[in-house]
């Protein structure tokens, strides 16, 4: 995938957003970076040695898909939309990482930074519940949606908006 092909994607399909989310975000560099060697990189560092197929799977997929879940939910690149993406990543596979993820910002929140409290919970809140009634996005090609439109993926995906925080 180049920001060139992106380029060729019409206004309001996943393709233009991603294009879009990806500069807004000078996340550039990360577009082009090589997943198989980065799975044989956490592959040949015993990274991934205990987990499940599936989970190890997950670990590199995860990766790649990240970007186009923050466009497909709506959840920006901040620390709240990362708190939200989390909850949501949660919801959707019970993978251990975002648990602890969820676990450890829960223990920042309660013992050094309390003012953090209604914030965080209102993103895992709204991540957690979004998460539950959106159809599993994290199994899906992505990359083969480009030219599709955003409203029609988020139809088909059950990715109806509703906010829950306060």
């Amino acid at each position: 995938m180049s920001l060139d092909r992106l380029a060729e994607c019409a206004p309001g399909t996943l393709g233009h957003a991603y294009r879009r989310f990806v500069l807004d975000n000078k996340l550039e560099q990360n577009l082009g970076r090589n997943y198989r060697k980065f799975n044989e990189e956490l592959t040949g560092s015993g990274k991934l040695d205990r987990l499940p197929p599936d989970l190890s799977y997950m670990m590199v997929r995860g990766f790649q898909i990240h970007d186009f879940l923050h466009v497909l939910t709506g959840y920006e690149a901040t620390n709240w939309g990362e708190l939200a993406l989390a909850a949501f990543y949660l919801a959707q596979l019970r993978f251990p990482y975002h648990a602890m993820r969820v676990a450890v910002t829960t223990a920042h929140m309660a013992f050094v930074r309390p003012g953090l409290i209604v914030d965080a919970m209102d993103a895992f809140v709204d991540g957690w519940s979004y998460g539950r009634t959106a159809r599993n996005l994290n199994f899906e090609r992505w990359e083969d949606e480009l030219d599709t439109p955003l409203e029609v993926l988020r139809a088909r995906m059950n990715l109806n908006r509703v906010g829950l925080a306060a």
